[in-house]
C-alpha cells in the first residue's frame, strides 16, 4: 500500500512533514471515483494519489479521526501530502499571507505594452477600442525611463507585447526592447519577452526583428477550423487569413516557442477536431503548444458578440473534452497545462509591480481596458519616467481587490488554484463570481481524472506543459 501511494503522490520535501499528533482534514481535499480506483487530490499542496477502494476506505477512516496500527502508514502519507494538517493550522490565513506578500512584496517588474492599438484584422469579438496611432518617440523615452525606475536591480523583468497587433509597430518594439535590455544589463536583471500577434505578418523579416529584440515566445490565435477562423479573424474587407497564418507559424516554430490559442465559442466548438486534424496534417504536432480559450464579451466593445459566447459552465465542459482530445492525439498543452497548480495570485493586475502601458504611454492595470485609459486607466508617465496617478479610484479598486472577502471564493475548494479568478470580469460583471472563475470549478471531476491520467502516464503530451499569458 505504501509503495503504491508513494509512487503516485507528489511528495513534498521531508521538511514539510509535520509531526504534531492532532490533525484535521484539509479544506482542499477532493476525491474522484474512477472505476475501481479513486483519485485523491489536495488543491493546496498539489498532492495527487491514485488508490484502490480498500485503501480509500482507510483514508476516509483516518480523515474522520480514527487511529490504529493498521492506519498509521495511510495517516503518514496523508500528512505528507497535506490531506491532514495540524489541528491548529489555519489554511485560509496561509493563503492570505502568500497572496498579499506576492502582490505587495513581490520582486521584479511585469509590463504589458501595446506599441499600437491598430490592428489589420476585424474580429467581431474584439474588446479593444482601436485607433490608428502608434507610440511616439517621446513616449518611448518616457516608457524606457519608467522601466528603469521601476525595475529593482537583480530582479526579473517580463514584457508582453500586445495591441492591436504589435506586428504593425515593430519599430516601436525594437526601440523599447533596446531600452529595456540596456536597463537589464545595467541592473543584472534577467529578461524575458513574449509577443502576441495574429500571425498574419509573421514573415522572415518580422522573425529577424523579433530575434534581434530577444523575443523568444509568440502567441498566435486561431478561431477553430479554417471555415470558422476565416469568418471571424478576417481582414477588414473579409479576406481570409487562416492559411497564411499557419504557413507563417510553420516557418517560425523552429525558431520561437509558439503558443497557439484556440478561441472557442458556440459557433465553432464542434469544429475544433477539424483544426486538430489540420495542424497534424501540416506537421505541427510536437512543434508548438496549444491551449483553449473562452471567447467572452468582456466589455462594451465586444457586447455585440454575446449571443455567440458560451456560458462559463458550458465552456468549461467543452474545454475539458477538448483538452482530453488534444492530449490523446499527442498535442502539447500550454498556458496552465492540464490542470492549474497552486498560485499566490491569479493576475498581476492586483499587484504593485505590474502595469499595462498603451500606445499613448498611459498606465492601466488590465489589458481588457486598452483603448479606454482615460476612463479606466490609473495615470500616465512623466517626462522623467515617474508614475503619475491621475485616477486614484481606479488604482485603489485594483489594489484593494480581496477574494477572501467574497464568501463564494473563501469557501471554494479550488481557491488555492485561482485566488479569486479574474477580478476584471467579476468587478465589471456586477460582482458575479462565476464570470471570473477558473473552469476547473465547474469540471473538477473531469479535470482531476484527466490530470491523473496525464501524470500517471496513461496519457502523455509530447512536450509536456508550458506557460503563456491567456490574452487574446
Amino acid at each position: 500500500m505504501s509503495a503504491e501511494m508513494t509512487d503516485s503522490l507528489t511528495i513534498l520535501n521531508s521538511s514539510d512533514v509535520v509531526s504534531a499528533e492532532q490533525h484535521k482534514p484539509s479544506l482542499y481535499n477532493y476525491f474522484v471515483d474512477k472505476d475501481e480506483t479513486v483519485w485523491c487530490v489536495n488543491f493546496s499542496s498539489g498532492a495527487l494519489m491514485k488508490v484502490n477502494r480498500p485503501i480509500y476506505q482507510k483514508i476516509r477512516r483516518v480523515l474522520a479521526g480514527e487511529r490504529g496500527n493498521r492506519l498509521e502508514d495511510v495517516r503518514e502519507q496523508l500528512i505528507r501530502g497535506r490531506f491532514l494538517i495540524p489541528e491548529t493550522f489555519n489554511e485560509i490565513a496561509l493563503l492570505k499571507t502568500k497572496h498579499y506578500m506576492s502582490r505587495f512584496s513581490g520582486k521584479g517588474l511585469t509590463l504589458v505594452v501595446a506599441p499600437t492599438l491598430r490592428c489589420n484584422f476585424a474580429c467581431a469579438y474584439c474588446y479593444v477600442d482601436r485607433n490608428a496611432n502608434k507610440m511616439r518617440p517621446e513616449d518611448r523615452v518616457r516608457v524606457g525611463k519608467f522601466f528603469h525606475n521601476k525595475l529593482p536591480a537583480g530582479t526579473k523583468a517580463e514584457v508582453v507585447w500586445t495591441g492591436g497587433d504589435p506586428s504593425l509597430a515593430m519599430d516601436v518594439v525594437a526601440d523599447l526592447s533596446h531600452r529595456f535590455l540596456t536597463t537589464c544589463e545595467e541592473k543584472g536583471s534577467p529578461y524575458s519577452a513574449l509577443l502576441i500577434t495574429n500571425g498574419y505578418l509573421l514573415d522572415s523579416r518580422m522573425r529577424d526583428k523579433l530575434a534581434s529584440s530577444q523575443i523568444a515566445k509568440l502567441q498566435v490565435s486561431l478561431d477553430g477550423s479554417k471555415e470558422f477562423h476565416d469568418q471571424n479573424r478576417c481582414l477588414p474587407k473579409g479576406e481570409p487569413t487562416y492559411d497564411r497564418i499557419l504557413d507563417n507559424v510553420a516557418n517560425a516554430c523552429d525558431q520561437f516557442g509558439i503558443f497557439v490559442r484556440i478561441n472557442v465559442d458556440a459557433k465553432n466548438k464542434a469544429a475544433i477536431p477539424d483544426l486538430l486534424d489540420d495542424l497534424e496534417e501540416r506537421g505541427l504536432r510536437g512543434k508548438l503548444w496549444l491551449y483553449f480559450a473562452h471567447v467572452d464579451d468582456v466589455n462594451e466593445n465586444s457586447a455585440g458578440y454575446h449571443d455567440s459566447c458560451l456560458e462559463v459552465g458550458e465552456y468549461a465542459r467543452v474545454e475539458a473534452r477538448l483538452l482530453r482530445m488534444a492530449i490523446e492525439r499527442g498535442f502539447s498543452i500550454g498556458n496552465h497545462g492540464v490542470m492549474r497548480q497552486p498560485v499566490k495570485t491569479f493576475c498581476g493586475a492586483n499587484s504593485n509591480h505590474y502595469y499595462v502601458i498603451d500606445s499613448n504611454a498611459k498606465l492601466l492595470k488590465c489589458y481588457h481596458d486598452l483603448g479606454a485609459a482615460d476612463i479606466n486607466g490609473i495615470g500616465a508617465i512623466s517626462d522623467d519616467g515617474q508614475e503619475v496617478v491621475t485616477n486614484p479610484y481606479n488604482l485603489f479598486k485594483w489594489l484593494s481587490w480581496d477574494p477572501f472577502e467574497i464568501d463564494e471564493c473563501r469557501n471554494c475548494k479550488v481557491l488555492p488554484l485561482c485566488m479569486g479568478g479574474c477580478s476584471h470580469k467579476i468587478m465589471n460583471g456586477g460582482m458575479d463570481v462565476n464570470r471570473g472563475c477558473v473552469r476547473l470549478r465547474f469540471t473538477m471531476d473531469e479535470i482531476v481524472d484527466l490530470y491523473g491520467d496525464f501524470k500517471s502516464g496513461v496519457l502523455s503530451s509530447c512536450r509536456g506543459c508550458a506557460a503563456a499569458p491567456a490574452t487574446s
